[in-house]
């Protein structure tokens, strides 16, 4: 009898033993599976969004005190994603105080503004103690219904899942995997994932909710409570701080006396996207119109350059703008022979960074006829190059 019971026992000890890792299994199945199609290994298939949602974790291991991958990893994704234009803010979520007294959050931005993202496009939310957490506060208190995750592909995978099950109001979540550390001690971190999917569909059946969902302040995303604020961060995007950009210019562009440049804004027929297109106009029906390129929050303004080439007229700057991606097509008009023309055609290409720096992008050369232009390809290095014009025809 007694061998009978324990061999009924062990019987049902391995039958439990299976029914535990076929569920195991399944969940894993179901959530990367899930996922698929909605986290990506190729920054060029990020599609541009305003919030990168970057998940915590600490900068060292909390077993041995070593340097934490997953964080610095993380930082790396983040980093380049923002620096691709494919986010304009990052929200970083996570645990403000950690088990060993460690404030991801502050730890990351700092980590963040290290490597040249400005600390004004960062927010902390030191709630996020999970992953549910973090998502649902994402959601439901930032209001943000379209944002990147910033994680490990196995997280990203889990945070996907959540974000489409937990009935939020989710439109066009995705996520950019940071690269996976492969070092023996991160494989215990693989391995729990296992039971954090489990715990997943645990949180979804019984309709778990964050520790702690308190009010925080305004993270730059639209809402028309914050119409003035998100305009004057947009304009401020799409600002060059050393220039006098303005809706009215005037100035010597012909060179048979002065004349005044505006900006009309004319209605779209042919786009439904773009409510307005651009134009250089002038009250001399002499000189012709040009086409600016702009976005309906923030018009394009025109920059009295001044005589740049020494011949004896002004040019007129402006800067492309747009809602997304750091970067900026500076584009400086020259009139020739009663034709609009490009000044120059290359160097004109802005960074956010270098907008803010308070430098000139065009500034006359010491010898006539040619263009001293100041520019950036790196962060923090600017550079100088001395141009002669191309007074190329405005083709695009």
């Amino acid at each position: 009898m007694k061998k009978k019971i324990i061999k009924y026992a062990a019987i049902m000890g391995v039958g439990v033993l299976l029914a535990c890792l076929a569920l195991l299994l399944v969940c894993n199945s179901v959530v990367t599976s899930y996922a698929t199609g909605r986290v990506f290994d190729d920054i060029d298939s990020i599609r541009p969004t305003e919030v990168g949602l970057l998940l915590g974790t600490t900068p060292q291991t909390r077993i041995g005190g070593r340097k934490n991958m997953f964080f610095q990893y993380r930082i790396d994704a983040a980093v380049a994603l923002y620096n691709a234009g494919k986010i304009k803010f990052l929200l970083i979520s996570g645990d403000e105080n950690s088990l060993d007294g460690v404030n991801e959050v502050e730890c990351m931005r700092d980590s963040l503004i290290a490597r040249g993202v400005p600390s004004n496009v960062i927010y902390l939310d030191g709630k996020g103690f999970r992953t549910l957490d973090s998502v649902v506060r994402a959601l439901k208190l930032y209001g943000i219904s379209r944002f990147v995750i910033i994680s490990q592909k196995f997280h990203n995978e889990r945070a996907i899942y959540l974000a489409e099950h937990l009935d939020l109001d989710v439109d066009g979540v995705q996520a950019f995997n940071a690269t996976s550390p492969k070092s023996a001690m991160s494989m215990m971190t693989y391995a729990r994932e296992y039971f954090a999917r489990v715990k997943v569909f645990l949180d979804i059946l019984v309709d778990k909710q964050p520790e702690v969902m308190d009010d925080k302040p305004f993270l730059g995303t639209p809402s028309v409570q914050n119409r003035n604020e998100r305009e004057e961060f947009w304009r401020d995007m799409n600002s060059i701080r050393a220039h006098n950009e303005q809706d009215t210019i005037i100035g010597n562009f012909t060179g048979h006396g002065i004349d005044t440049l505006y900006v009309e804004a004319v209605k779209n027929k042919d786009n439904d996207e773009q409510q307005f297109r651009f134009f250089m106009a002038s009250t001399n029906p002499s000189i012709p119109e040009v086409e600016l390129y702009g976005f309906d929050a923030v018009f394009p303004r025109l920059v009295n350059e001044g005589d740049l080439d020494g011949n004896g007229t002004c040019e007129v700057g402006y800067l492309h703008t747009w809602m997304n991606s750091q970067w900026r097509e500076y584009r400086i008009f020259s009139l020739l022979s009663g034709e609009w023309r490009y000044l120059l055609s290359e160097h004109l290409r802005t960074s956010e960074w270098f907008r803010q720096t308070g430098i000139e992008v065009a500034e006359p050369g010491k010898k006539k006829g040619t263009v001293l232009v100041h520019y950036s390809r790196d962060m923090f290095e600017v550079k100088d190059t001395l141009v002669v014009p191309s007074f190329n025809k405005i083709t695009d």
